[in-house]
């Protein structure tokens, strides 16, 4: 999990829910600063969750701004056995206190998004592309500690989410969004906010971090990579990986990390793709950074860091990098001040 999911953790196990003025359909909203220096983002999708006020409030559009409209959460469906009805927890935008991560399904034609409606509880709720249709998709009687992410086919999402109050004992879950069936994987609870997981290739299981330790001056975090198939069988590996987990390739043999250089003991962190288990390593970039989401296709991520000119000003930079060489910065978002997260689909991978 990247530092802008354990943030909405945080928020979800201390804050209650407030009330805001009633929901309405999807409405054009005014488009934001949402410039980018290529000219092929206005045919990508863009997903921000925005602060207004006291409440989060969810944006899709093209990448470069036009056809933005702000998402309403109302007839939200749940099809799955043993939630909560909806007049005990409503999914409406006066009862969402706090939204977030989000992702695209591969195919485009999804987003998926985690919203919180009470103390110690949260849920993925998939809608449409455009914002309709929208259903929750997981239990809704604990709290979502992690990213969501998509199998391949776009039908299925896994999760981590607990199974003990207070957010404890997280584990790994999968939905099947055609038939409706929730399905939980691990049993042994030790996911953390810093975890990270992907769907393999087929579609068949998913790859996935847990933590094991520290490097030797404890400067950064030593994680184990994993598999579980979706019968629950686990295939637990030697193979590790140094830094913060920000992103697992689907074939398991790499991931994106962030990390303080060892060899220099500098104040900057480094982006590096790192192979599994040691060996081949390639510094991608490096400065105030805050987090990474590794785009559909391995081929990209978005790189969130804080503004290199004033990193106290709170503005934050989101650049899209290539993944296989340093430096490699194939454009610039624009995002909103007022965003705490974002989700990018790029045209190509669809």
């Amino acid at each position: 999990m990247h530092v802008r999911s354990w943030s909405y953790a945080v928020t979800a196990a201390l804050a209650l829910a407030a009330c805001a003025e009633p929901a309405t359909a999807p409405h054009a909203a005014t488009p934001a600063s949402l410039a980018v220096n290529d000219v092929a983002l206005r045919r990508d999708r863009l997903a921000t969750i925005e602060v207004e006020g006291r409440f989060p409030a969810l944006y899709i559009g093209t990448a470069d701004g036009k056809e933005r409209v702000r998402v309403r959460f109302e007839n939200v469906r749940d099809r799955i056995a043993g939630n909560y009805p909806a007049e005990y927890l409503p999914v409406r935008d006066e009862t969402i206190f706090a939204m977030g991560p989000a992702k695209w399904s591969p195919d485009g034609q999804q987003l998926a998004v985690v919203v919180t409606l009470g103390f110690d509880q949260s849920q993925v709720v998939v809608m449409n592309a455009d914002g309709r249709n929208m259903r929750t998709v997981s239990p809704n009687g604990q709290i979502i500690l992690g990213d969501v992410d998509w199998s391949p086919d776009s039908r299925r999402i896994a999760y981590s989410m607990s199974t003990e109050p207070n957010a404890r004992h997280v584990d790994l879950f999968v939905t099947d969004l055609v038939k409706d069936e929730v399905r939980r994987l691990t049993t042994k609870g030790l996911f953390s906010v810093w975890d990270e997981y992907r769907w393999d290739a087929a579609g068949a299981g998913v790859f996935f971090t847990e933590f094991e330790g520290w490097t030797d001056g404890g400067a950064n975090r030593l994680s184990r990579v994993n598999y579980v198939s979706l019968a629950g069988e686990l295939t637990g590996t030697a193979r590790q990986i140094a830094g913060d987990p920000q992103g697992l390739a689907r074939d398991g043999s790499w991931a994106i990390v962030t990390r303080w250089p060892a060899r220099d003991g500098g104040t900057a962190r480094e982006l590096a793709r790192v192979r599994v288990g040691g060996g081949e390593e390639t510094v991608l970039a490096s400065g105030d950074l805050l987090y990474a989401e590794l785009l559909e296709g391995d081929r990209e991520l978005v790189l969130v860091a804080s503004d290199a000119a004033d990193p106290w000003s709170g503005v934050r930079q989101y650049r899209v990098f290539g993944t296989g060489a340093p430096d490699d910065v194939r454009a610039t978002l624009a995002v909103p001040a007022s965003a705490s997260s974002m989700a990018l689909l790029r045209a190509a991978a669809r």
